[in-house]
């Protein structure tokens, strides 16, 4: 019998009607590196006296299942498009021929996505229903693919041998790497940047109710939330001065392949820390700055993530 192995296995995920429940139509084929999305249900400890008649303990007991995990997927023109629509809900969209996606943070309800992590060796199939998106985690550095890690919360899990995705579709495959990417304060390119950092967070609360199933009620938003971290050679006092005087400016980091095939994310109001700039030896001098992104009242929103390619709108609708 043949044992699962990595490179055979298929993520798949399609918009979910209805909370919870996995949709009956073709499902999307996604690229991914790595997938831990999963059903966990431990068992506790009985601390019963009595059971028996010496002191071994009595039988454990199933607690209530928890769906969590991260997918950590390429940054690419277009597959990238259905997890921003996970994260930050649907886009408006703009254009004919190149289309234009907007995608803005803050959004008062958040869809949610089945999801089928496949090991089709075995065969086994995880459904995953009422996934949505808790995090966004992006490295930028001066070389190496673009990726990005979505942490992820669910509903449910079932396991069977056969696939629940249908004929599945793919989107070609067009990838954005890392020295493609650019950084921008105020509208103007960031100079001497070795490496930067972004986390957005939706606060995503799992709401835990006496079902018969154990599974929760659902996982709903909380406060959104944008930290990270950019690094420089201290060649000018620029930023540490902005976080010296405590003002905000306008942090937008881009992957652009041309003027119509782009992921921009766009930080509308970012406050620094103030940092060290320690000298570590004979080597250029860095400092690095902790960042947190707010809610931009001429904006109104705190962040906006816009995608550049060819798709329609109903792509991500």
């Amino acid at each position: 019998m043949p044992r699962a192995i990595g490179a055979n296995c298929r993520l798949l995920m399609l918009p979910e009607i209805t909370y919870g429940t996995a949709p009956g139509s073709n499902w999307r084929r996604m690229p991914f590196l790595s997938c831990d999305l999963g059903a966990e249900q431990p068992l506790l400890d009985a601390d019963v006296i009595g059971v028996g008649s010496n002191r071994d303990p009595a039988a454990p007991f199933l607690d209530t299942v928890t769906v969590a995990g991260q997918a950590v997927v390429p940054v690419d023109l277009i597959n990238i498009g259905h997890w921003l629509r996970l994260l930050l809900g649907a886009p408006t969209t703009t254009g004919t021929t190149n289309f234009i996606h907007t995608f803005a943070s803050g959004a008062a309800s958040l869809p949610s996505n089945a999801m089928e992590i496949g090991y089709p060796d075995v065969p086994s199939f995880d459904v995953c229903t009422g996934v949505r998106a808790d995090t966004l985690e992006l490295d930028f550095t001066p070389t190496g693919a673009a990726t990005a890690t979505f942490g992820l919360l669910g509903q449910g899990s079932v396991r069977t041998g056969a696939t629940s995705g249908g004929t599945p579709t793919s989107a070609a495959y067009t990838a954005f790497n890392k020295a493609q990417g650019s950084i921008t304060r105020s509208g103007s390119p960031l100079a001497q940047v070795t490496g930067a950092r972004l986390t957005y967070a939706n606060g995503m609360e799992a709401v835990r109710t006496i079902r018969a199933d154990r599974r929760v009620e659902g996982v709903d938003p909380g406060i959104a939330r944008c930290t990270g971290q950019i690094t420089v050679r201290f060649e000018n006092t620029t930023l540490l001065a902005q976080a010296q005087a405590g003002t905000s400016a306008e942090f937008a980091l881009a992957f652009t392949i041309d003027a119509n095939r782009s992921l921009t994310i766009t930080l509308h109001e970012v406050y620094l820390a103030l940092a060290k700039t320690p000298i570590e030896g004979p080597a250029g001098v860095e400092a690095s700055f902790d960042f947190r992104a707010a809610f931009n009242a001429t904006a109104t929103r705190m962040m906006t993530a816009v995608l550049r390619n060819q798709q329609a709108g109903t792509e991500y609708a």
